[in-house]
C-alpha cells in the first residue's frame, strides 16, 4: 500500500443486521395492527348500513301512532338513514386508512433520519449533521444515500414511498403543491369524477377530496417500506478526500 492509499479516508453508513431486522419487525407489527385492530372494523360496511336501516325502520314503525303513518314512507326514510350511515362509515374508513398511512410514513421517515444522523456523526460535525438531516426534505435525505453509492431513487420502492409522502401531505394539508404533483406523477391516487364530462380543452382545479387510496394501495406502500430496509446495503462508503478536494 503506498502513502496515497494510506491517506484515503472514507465515511461509512453501517446498517447492523440486528437493526435491519428490528426496523422491519417494527414496521410489519404496525401494518398488522392497523389491519387487525382498525381497518378490519370496516370490512362489512354494506352489512352495517343494512342493520342501521333495519334498526331505524323498527324504531319508526313502533313509534306512537305508527298505525296512522304510511309504512312505505317509513321504509323510505329508514333507507335514507341507512344510506347516510354508509356514506359516513365510508368517509370514516378513508380517514382511518389515511391516518394509518401517515403514521406508517412518519415512523419510517424518522427512523431513516435517526439512522443517518447516528452514522454521519462518526465523520462529520454533529450539530451541523443534526440540523441538515432533520430539516432536509425527503428527496435530499435520499440524496445522501446516493452520494454514498446506493442508487435508492432508481429502486421501485422509492417511487411508492415518494407517492406515499405526497398522499400524506394531502391528507394533512388538502389542496396545494403535493396534490398537483401526485396527480401528475402518480395519477392512480387521484380520481377525478368530472374529467370524463369536461369538454375538451376545458380544465378545472384539483380537489383534495379526489384523493383515493385502497387496501391494495396500503399493502403496496407497506411493502415498499419493507423493501427499502431489505435492499439497503449493510455498508455504504463515501470518499472524504474527494469531498474535501
Amino acid at each position: 500500500m503506498d502513502a496515497g492509499e494510506a491517506m484515503v479516508r472514507r465515511a461509512q453508513l453501517y446498517l447492523w443486521s440486528e437493526a435491519r431486522t428490528h426496523h422491519i419487525a417494527l414496521h410489519e407489527f404496525y401494518v398488522e395492527q392497523m389491519r387487525s385492530r382498525i381497518l378490519s372494523q370496516f370490512d362489512d360496511l354494506e352489512g352495517q348500513a343494512d342493520r342501521h336501516t333495519e334498526e331505524a325502520y323498527q324504531r319508526m314503525s313502533q313509534a306512537p301512532g305508527y298505525s296512522e303513518i304510511d309504512m312505505a314512507a317509513i321504509a323510505e326514510a329508514a333507507y335514507d338513514k341507512g344510506s347516510a350511515h354508509y356514506q359516513t362509515l365510508t368517509g370514516l374508513r378513508k380517514q382511518m386508512l389515511l391516518g394509518g398511512l401517515a403514521g406508517m410514513f412518519h415512523q419510517w421517515d424518522k427512523t431513516v433520519r435517526e439512522h443517518l444522523e447516528r452514522e454521519l456523526r462518526h465523520d462529520f460535525d454533529g450539530d451541523k449533521i443534526e440540523k441538515a438531516i432533520w430539516k432536509a426534505p425527503l428527496a435530499d435525505v435520499m440524496d445522501v444515500f446516493e452520494q454514498f453509492g446506493w442508487p435508492v431513487k432508481a429502486l421501485p420502492c422509492y417511487a411508492k414511498i415518494d407517492a406515499l409522502q405526497l398522499v400524506v401531505n394531502i391528507y394533512k394539508h388538502g389542496k396545494g403543491r403535493s396534490l398537483n404533483q401526485l396527480a401528475k406523477a402518480y395519477g392512480e391516487y387521484v380520481r377525478d369524477p368530472i374529467r370524463q364530462w369536461t369538454p375538451e380543452g376545458m380544465a378545472f382545479g384539483l380537489d383534495h377530496e379526489w384523493l383515493t387510496v385502497t387496501d391494495e394501495h396500503f399493502g403496496q406502500f407497506a411493502n415498499a417500506i419493507r423493501d427499502f430496509w431489505q435492499e439497503m446495503p449493510e455498508r455504504l462508503y463515501f470518499d472524504l478526500s474527494t469531498a474535501s478536494s
